[in-house]
């Protein structure tokens, strides 16, 4: 039995954790487990010190030692799943956090389980699920992170009006400063055209703490007009009130590249670094952004600043390693990766770049345990997928051909020419006209994969152009006809996926100009489905004899001089005006550049599931 003077230990330690003095709970909380080492909630708070005191896989060892003594069991047991589970998720370990909320909620009905098992399911890309959870969450325990949440997961799944209803309907009484909920009802209000309410609810914010996040979603807004200028003059006005904010900075380079400022676009970054110079989000930003604009060795030596005092860094180890990789310095690379490893094993970027790494050095045994370590941790993640079939393609195991082998996963259809329209050739004749009307900046975006040329968003769901919108009536006999061609098969990542309806998860147009433009090798970690349809394409394309300018699959994002040739592309679509390839979005695609004058002018779009498993 415990003794009244161990409980009252228990309590004051307790409340040390609350204060936020973890060191003194955590040495008293030792003591305590040494006096009582049966004792589950004195484990239990050994392991939440442990936790708040960032020493994770410790804390994970206490927490499943207090599960496993006898006589834990209902509400106990629940709390202590409950902890455990957050610790995971926050680790990124979903597929286990998942399992720990739902034996929480075995043993008793915690509110807090129901909201921690919908916040994971979200991460896993089950947004549907997360709904049907939220929704039954009881009235009484119905709070305002319980219904933004639920919110969240209807705009996850689809359900934009359903999402911003929500909000609307718990608006009464809510302060228009309360920055949570006017930031998401402002995103709400963007996501079905309703940009002018949108800003209202924005503009009390920026007199607010929350003004920089409603700068950032001024933009957002700004960018959905495809006003540049105003997004730019937005940015332009939040730099100057808060100079080494990096989210503010990092976006406001991204925009000036975008405008045709290759020269001078990270000025203003670089000079908040010099004045901060130990500020990690401003040296982390100005690498990325550099990395992506081909700033190659300038990403690099930020990068290696002050290593003596990185420490355990695990994600600027993981973006030095992929920076070292795109420089092909290897020993660089290994050294990265090995200490970042060593730092943050929970961490994805780390185990992606590790698998990279393991990769580029024919390391196959090592890239499959990497990447068996990702699918665990997201069953559902797309680029654990994607580097798996790499490293079984580089293990000569033909299993990586039931996951991705082109000819079984991949296809292409025509596109029946919309009502209205005589020919197809007609219809790409006008629907290159409205997107050439869109495509009005001079460089590509730096957070993804094309290079030497232009894309913009579209929103389907508030797209106006009637041309746009007749392409998206057009082409839903051919994803419908992909998607019902898929064999059932309970274990496939993209065939288990299937169920009875589906759904746009984004769209956008690229414009690819001769001699320069092309995609660097990628996969969309956000979709299921992913595609290119070919609006215009130069008659230089489609008769390369090196398939310049065609979409290849299977290729590894890495340099050629160190990927094995097992890891090159395996099969290839030849670009041809009103054709739809759809292919899994973990399948590696890219384009390569192609020679002479012209512009290769595609629409492209993620799928996402729907709707519930399809009936047997």
């Amino acid at each position: 039995m415990v003794q009244a003077a161990s409980a009252q230990e228990l309590s004051a330690i307790f409340q040390l954790l609350r204060a936020g003095d973890a060191p003194a709970a955590f040495q008293r909380a030792q003591r305590l487990v040494r006096q009582s080492p049966q004792w589950a909630a004195a484990v239990h708070l050994l392991g939440l010190a442990a936790r708040d005191l960032g020493n994770l896989s410790e804390a994970e060892d206490y927490m499943r030692r207090s599960l496993a003594m006898a006589g834990v069991a209902g509400r106990e047991r629940a709390e202590y799943a409950n902890n455990l589970a957050n610790l995971l998720r926050g680790s990124g370990y979903h597929a286990q956090a998942e399992a720990l909320y739902r034996d929480a909620l075995a043993h008793h009905d915690l509110p807090q389980s129901r909201v921690g098992l919908a916040r994971v399911l979200l991460d896993m890309d089950q947004a549907e699920a997360a709904v049907v959870l939220l929704r039954a969450l009881p009235a009484a325990h119905r709070n305002l992170t319980s219904r933004l949440l639920l919110s969240e997961a209807l705009a996850h799944s689809g359900q934009r009006q359903a999402a911003l209803d929500e909000l609307l309907a718990r608006a009464e009484g809510i302060p228009a400063e309360d920055s949570r909920f006017a930031l998401m009802l402002a995103s709400r209000l963007m996501a079905v055209g309703r940009f002018e309410e949108a800003q209202a609810k924005l503009n009390p914010l920026f007199a607010t703490p929350a003004a920089i996040s409603a700068y950032l979603a001024g933009v957002d807004l700004r960018l959905l007009l495809r006003d540049w200028e105003a997004a730019r003059a937005l940015l332009a006005e939040g730099v100057a009130r808060f100079p080494d904010e990096a989210p503010l900075l990092t976006r406001y380079s991204a925009v000036l590249w975008m405008l045709g400022d290759s020269r001078y676009f990270a000025d203003e970054l670089r000079a908040a670094l010099a004045r901060r110079p130990q500020d990690r989000a401003l040296r982390l930003g100005l690498a990325s952004l550099l990395r992506n604009a081909g700033h190659l060795e300038e990403a690099l030596s930020l990068l290696e600043h002050d290593l003596d005092q990185l420490g355990k860094d695990g994600e600027r180890w993981a973006v030095m390693a992929g920076v070292a990789l795109d420089l092909e310095r290897m020993e660089t690379a290994e050294r990265a990766v090995r200490a970042a490893l060593a730092s943050a094993p929970e961490h994805e970027l780390v185990r992606e770049r590790a698998a990279l790494h393991a990769l580029a050095t024919g390391a196959a045994e090592e890239a499959l345990s990497h990447t068996a370590w990702m699918i665990n941790a997201r069953p559902l993640g797309q680029m654990g997928w994607a580097l798996r079939v790499l490293a079984l393609r580089l293990a000569n195991r033909d299993e990586w051909r039931r996951i991705a082998d082109p000819a079984q996963v991949c296809g292409t259809a025509r596109v029946e020419p919309p009502a209205g329209y005589g020919s197809l050739a007609s219809f790409n004749a006008a629907l290159a006209a409205s997107l050439r009307r869109l495509h009005t900046l001079q460089a590509h975006p730096l957070v993804n994969s094309v290079r030497e040329g232009t894309q913009i968003e579209i929103e389907p769901e508030t797209e106006r152009d009637p041309v746009i919108r007749a392409f998206f009536a057009a082409i839903q006999p051919a994803i419908a006809g992909y998607i019902q061609s898929m064999p059932a098969h309970a274990t496939h990542p993209l065939f288990a996926r299937r169920q009875r309806g589906y759904r746009l998860n984004g769209c956008w147009s690229v414009r690819l100009s001769g001699s320069g433009g092309h995609h660097v090798n990628h996969v969309h970690p956000r979709g299921w489905i992913s595609s290119a349809y070919y609006v215009e394409v130069p008659p230089q394309i489609p008769a390369s004899g090196e398939r310049a300018g065609w979409l290849g699959f299977g290729g590894a994002p890495l340099p050629d001089a160190r990927t094995d040739p097992s890891l090159r592309s395996t099969a290839w679509v030849r670009p041809e005006v009103g054709t739809l390839a759809l292919f899994p979005s973990y399948q590696w695609h890219g384009v390569a550049p192609f020679p002479g004058v012209g512009e290769r002018l595609t629409l492209a779009f993620d799928i996402l599931p729907t709707g519930g498993a399809v009936d047997a």
